[in-house]
């Protein structure tokens, strides 16, 4: 699956009622509403490895710590760390599951031999309560009102969201799948973009490894690269 992120900054209520419209007129298949938590922590510069704390008083080097928990991935959470690598988090476990359709779980055997305490807090709040000491919190975006459309028989998903940083709308976000293309390559949205009608705005389409597509990493790197207010 490819994926690009598309955000309108200077998107209207009229903008974003035409495209709604527009996606409707298509005759998509409605998947429900959805919406997000998108995290930015920095490394702490006071923490440094004990191998240099006798020749820094703080770290030389920034790094970021990204985490997007959207609602359709129900107790999972996918981290970023440097825009370089990624990992998906779930605090679901399988038995407690049951017949519900979640994408992720722990294994029921990981709980039974020990191997995990089931992660009963989201990983965001782990990494805001528990490594303090290394990541400190700069950020938070939220993503509200999102729509899922289906279209041409799930060929194409278009998610849609507004955008906000602290209370104040920072624009329209349009997230674009294309499941059955394994390749990474940005042109190939623009058929979907100029078939649709999506408003203009920035656009990333960037991936962590065009040889090995990763879903949600890929998607993660997509909002870090646009949602960088």
């Amino acid at each position: 699956m490819v994926s690009a992120i598309i955000l309108v900054s200077n998107a209207t209520p009229d903008t974003i009622l035409q495209f709604h419209d527009q996606l409707l007129n298509e005759l998509p298949v409605l998947k429900g509403n959805w919406n997000f938590s998108f995290k930015i922590f920095r490394n702490n510069p006071y923490s440094i490895p004990p191998e240099k704390a006798l020749e820094l008083l703080q770290s030389d080097e920034s790094k970021y710590l990204h985490t997007w928990s959207p609602s359709y991935l129900p107790g999972t959470g996918v981290a970023l760390i440097n825009k370089s690598s990624s990992c998906v988090f779930s605090q679901v476990i399988a038995e407690e599951a049951g017949n519900e359709n979640v994408e992720f779980t722990i294994p029921d055997a990981h709980l039974h031999q020990g191997a995990t305490t089931g992660l009963n807090d989201p990983f965001d709040y782990f990494v805001a309560q528990k490594l303090q000491s290394m990541w400190t919190q700069r950020q938070t975006v939220k993503g509200d009102g999102g729509e899922i459309y289906e279209l041409e028989n799930e060929r194409v998903i278009i998610r849609t969201s507004n955008v906000f940083l602290h209370g104040v709308f920072k624009g329209l976000l349009i997230q674009i799948e294309i499941p059955s293309i394994t390749t990474a390559d940005a042109t190939v949205f623009d058929p979907v973009i100029q078939r649709y009608r999506i408003p203009q705005g920035r656009i990333c389409a960037e991936v962590l490894d065009p040889n090995l597509l990763d879903k949600y990493g890929d998607l993660c790197l997509q909002l870090a690269e646009i949602l960088n207010f």
